[in-house]
């Protein structure tokens, strides 16, 4: 499938809400926009941003580059994305965060129903 096809398939999916199940294509395609993003907001080649790349060690991320990355996702697949609903290891960085679990990691902010529904369905709301 062609890289526009396939972004033009996880837009789709990222605007009907989340939980969004990703086939693999569409997960190494997400990845590889994340990679991208990450490149741009640290001013360095994709080449340089391996898997094993520590985030905050290696590449020297901060909590303000994991926002710009965000802000790209949002621009490139136009999707709604809840900054305040992320896992907070994912912002801060913990130790040994590598670029492959916290691209891991938003997948699975995807994949996860929104807190607010979580909340509705523990209170036995519709």
């Amino acid at each position: 499938m062609s890289d526009d096809s396939l972004q033009q398939q996880i837009s789709e999916k990222l605007n009907q809400g989340r939980p969004v199940s990703f086939t693999a294509e569409e997960a190494d395609h997400f990845r590889e926009a994340l990679r991208e993003a990450l490149a741009v907001t640290l001013d360095t080649k994709v080449s340089e941003i391996s898997d094993g790349a520590d985030m905050f060690d290696d590449l020297g991320v901060d909590s303000i580059d994991v926002f710009d990355m965000v802000d790209q996702l949002i621009s490139r697949y136009e999707a709604p994305i809840a900054l305040e609903e992320f896992p907070p290891a994912l912002l801060r960085g913990d130790a040994g965060l590598t670029f492959a679990g916290f691209a891991q990691g938003i997948l699975g902010y995807f994949a996860a129903p929104p807190a607010s529904a979580s909340a509705e369905a523990d209170a036995g709301g519709t």
